[in-house]
């Protein structure tokens, strides 16, 4: 099942696009913006998507360009059809493909599969408050923020808080 945009389309996530989320974990800009501390190896990577193509309470997607080039990746996870609720969350492969619109254009997308297909009422998504462009490009596509922790991650040594975000259908 492919999700498709003007310029971009979304797929299943798969196991050979390991090496392109390793990537990501490798850039120290996207680590920070992210409040990532944990190292992953390649086979760590590929061991969590096979894990999670096996869980039914999760969409994950490479975000691709129309050529085909992997330029990030993004998830609909903790899926609760009772509830009619999700989290989400997006990520670039690298900072060139952030504020070009590929991210809005992706998301998009994902609305559409979850207020229509799913059926789902809400999705939710946390922020770290120091990742200003994000919270903007959220507050863009229909996010509003519902609550700040305080010092919810710690990165090298600088607390900063969490910003959780809601979009209703």
């Amino acid at each position: 099942m492919n999700l498709t945009a003007e310029r971009i389309f979304l797929r299943p996530l798969d196991v050979t696009d390991a090496h392109v989320l390793f990537e990501q974990t490798q850039d120290e800009t996207l680590r920070y913006l992210t409040g990532t501390t944990a190292t992953f190896s390649l086979e760590q990577i590929e061991q969590h998507i096979l894990s999670i193509q096996a869980d039914p309470t999760r969409f994950d997607f490479s975000l691709c360009l129309n050529s085909g080039e992997i330029i990030g990746e993004c998830s609909i996870l903790d899926i609760e059809a009772d509830l009619k609720q999700a989290g989400f969350r997006i990520s670039m492969r690298a900072l060139p493909w952030t504020s070009q619109g590929y991210g809005t254009e992706a998301i998009s997308c994902i609305f559409q599969f979850c207020f229509e297909e799913l059926r789902l009422h809400q999705l939710e998504l946390e922020v770290f408050s120091h990742n200003e462009r994000a919270i903007a490009a959220y507050k863009k596509v229909g996010f509003h923020i519902v609550e700040t922790i305080p010092d919810a991650v710690s990165y090298q040594g600088i607390s900063f808080d969490e910003i959780v975000m809601r979009k209703w259908n």
